[in-house]
């Protein structure tokens, strides 16, 4: 027959033995857990690596576009100055013809009241 010492030793050692499982089946659980969370580091790296490469073709394409409206605005500003004399030409031509028809009308005016 075992004696009570004996019996007590065999519970400490079965409680020691179960807590050394427990404390071993959490080590493998956090171990687990963070090669989940290297290969998310990894997935996320990746993404950040593909957004930053996103990132410079966008500024690429707007530094693009940025120059595409500065030539247009450039353009724009030469269409509007060559208007702008185009029109002073034809309000001169204009008033050079009204004056050419008006100085023409007196001359008739003038004929007819003194020549009649």
């Amino acid at each position: 027959m075992k004696t009570v010492a004996d019996t007590d030793l065999k519970r400490l050692e079965d409680l020691i033995i179960n807590g050394q499982k427990a404390i071993e089946t959490r080590f493998t659980a956090i171990e687990h857990s963070i090669v989940e969370i290297k290969a998310d580091i990894g997935e996320i790296k990746a993404d950040i690596k593909e957004i930053k490469q996103d990132v410079k073709s966008l500024e690429i394409g707007q530094a693009k576009l940025t120059e595409r409206v500065e030539g247009m605005d450039n353009r724009l500003k030469i269409v509007e100055g060559s208007q702008k004399n185009q029109i002073w030409a034809l309000i001169t031509i204009l008033g050079g013809s009204l004056i050419t028809a008006s100085v023409g009308l007196l001359i008739a005016i003038l004929r007819f009241v003194f020549f009649k």
